[in-house]
C-alpha cells in the first residue's frame, strides 16, 4: 500500500510535458499570416495560436516546419498581451519545432523559401500536425511590387490594410489532427523590391496600429515572481517529504515485528539463599563481593573469583 502511494506521488510530480504527452492538444484558433518578400527574399510565416480552454498549462506543442525553413522565434503571449520569449526553449529537429508555453497564446515565426523563375514567384504553405485546429484563418500579404497575384483556395475577401498593402483573407475552416491543409500562392515580381523598404518611412505609424510586435519578442521586466520555479521547488519538497515518511513508516513497522530481547534478571539474595540451603544443608557462607553461595572448602568465589574472607 505504501509503495503504491509513493508511486502515485512520483507520477504526480513528473514534469508536465511527460504527463501531457498522453493528452491530445487542441487549438481553439490558429492565425496564419504569409508575408512573401517582406524583409527577405523568402516568405515570412507568422503563426499565432490560442489553446482550447480545456488544455492544462503549461502545454507542450509540436508544430510542423517546411523543408529549408529558417526558424526565427517561439514566444508566448501573456494575459497582458505582451509577447515574450522569456522561459521559452524551442527545439528544432526533423522539420518540427517543439516548445512548452505557460500561457494559452503563442507566436511562432520562421522564413520559408519560395520558388523563383524569372519574374514568377510561387510557394505553398502546408499544415499537417497531430494537433486539431478548430478554426484556422490565413491572411496573405501581397508584396508591394507584386502583380497578378493568385491564391488557392480562393480568398473570401481582398482589401487594403492601414499600412497601404493589399491582404488576401481566406475562409476560416477546421483542420482535424492528421489532415493536410495547403495554401498555394503565386505572383509576378517585375522589380525585386522588398516590402519593408516601402514601409520604412511609415514604420512608427504602422507599428503603433499593431496589436502585437511584428518579429522580435519583447522581453518581460526582470524581478517578476517565477511561478514555474516555485512549482518545481514545491514538487521537490513534497517528494522529499514523501520519501522521509515512507522510510520512517517502514522502520516503525520493522520495529513492531521484531521481538524484544528479554533483559537478564538477577535473582534476589533471598532466592539465592533458599537455593543454597537446599543444595548445601547446614550453615551456608556467601561471597561478600557478589553474594553467590560458597562451599566450605572454597578459598575463592566460584562466580567472581574474589578471595573468601578468613581463608
Amino acid at each position: 500500500m505504501r509503495r503504491t502511494f509513493l508511486l502515485l506521488c512520483l507520477l504526480l510530480l513528473l514534469p508536465t510535458p511527460f504527463v501531457q504527452a498522453q493528452t491530445a492538444v487542441t487549438l481553439e484558433s490558429l492565425e496564419v499570416e504569409l508575408w512573401p518578400d517582406y524583409d527577405e527574399e523568402a516568405v515570412l510565416v507568422l503563426l499565432t495560436g490560442t489553446l482550447a480552454p480545456n488544455i492544462p498549462l503549461p502545454a507542450t506543442l509540436t508544430l510542423p516546419l517546411p523543408d529549408g525553413a529558417d526558424f526565427n522565434v517561439a514566444a508566448r503571449i501573456t494575459p497582458e498581451n505582451v509577447m515574450t520569449d522569456q522561459g521559452m526553449t524551442p527545439q528544432v529537429a526533423n522539420n518540427q519545432v517543439t516548445f512548452t508555453t505557460p500561457d494559452n497564446r503563442f507566436r511562432v515565426e520562421y522564413y520559408q523559401p519560395y520558388e523563383a523563375s524569372d519574374t514568377q514567384h510561387a510557394f505553398t504553405f502546408s499544415w499537417q500536425s497531430d494537433i486539431t485546429v478548430e478554426q484556422i484563418s490565413v491572411k496573405v500579404q501581397q508584396p508591394v511590387a507584386a502583380t497578378d497575384m493568385s491564391v488557392i483556395p480562393a480568398p473570401a475577401s481582398v482589401s487594403d490594410g492601414q499600412d497601404g498593402l493589399t491582404y488576401h483573407l481566406l475562409p476560416n475552416q477546421a483542420v482535424a489532427a492528421g489532415d493536410t491543409y495547403n495554401v498555394e500562392v503565386g505572383y509576378t515580381m517585375n522589380t525585386p523590391t522588398l516590402t519593408v523598404n516601402f514601409l520604412s518611412e511609415s514604420e512608427e505609424t504602422s507599428a503603433a496600429g499593431e496589436e502585437l510586435p511584428f518579429l522580435d519578442a519583447v522581453p518581460v521586466e526582470e524581478g517578476g515572481f517565477d511561478w514555474q520555479l516555485f512549482l518545481v521547488a514545491l514538487g521537490v519538497l513534497i517528494l522529499v517529504a514523501t520519501a522521509v515518511w515512507y522510510l520512517a513508516s517502514n522502520r516503525a513497522a520493522t520495529n513492531k515485528r521484531r521481538p524484544a530481547k528479554p533483559k537478564p534478571q538477577r535473582s534476589k539474595p533471598e532466592t539465592r539463599t533458599a537455593a543454597a540451603q537446599a543444595t548445601f544443608p547446614g550453615k551456608v557462607n556467601f561471597c561478600h563481593q557478589c553474594g553467590e553461595p560458597l562451599q566450605a572448602e572454597d578459598k575463592f568465589c566460584r562466580n567472581c573469583g574474589t578471595a573468601v574472607k578468613g581463608k
